[in-house]
């Protein structure tokens, strides 16, 4: 019986490690520095990566904020990303918790 729960606590043991590695694996194809915790900072990410996080926000509309940003500078509130042509309120408040600015 002993050996059975070794057994066990070591396959426990494997799964858990091949779960970490999948997210790992996972993770390492976001940009660290634009994306956090499932979050998007839109002051420092690139178009790709604000389409992939944001609801309701295709490759286009990323670069158009990529584009406001380099030329009016960084974003200091949800209600300066109106002003990018195509965003609007409920696209903002559905993607409010994604969003951070730094």
């Amino acid at each position: 019986m002993k050996g059975f729960k070794i057994v066990n606590v070591v396959l426990l043991g494997l799964l858990l490690a091949l779960v970490q590695v999948g997210y790992a694996q996972k993770t390492e194809t976001a940009s660290p520095v634009a994306v956090e915790m499932e979050r998007v900072n839109i002051n420092q990410a690139d178009a790709e990566t604000i389409a992939l996080m944001l609801d309701g926000i295709g490759i286009r509309r990323a670069e158009a904020i990529v584009a406001w940003r380099e030329q009016n500078g960084l974003f200091k509130s949800l209600d300066e990303l109106i002003m990018v042509s195509g965003v609007g309120q409920a696209t903002i408040q559905r993607n409010q918790k994604k969003i951070i600015f730094e």
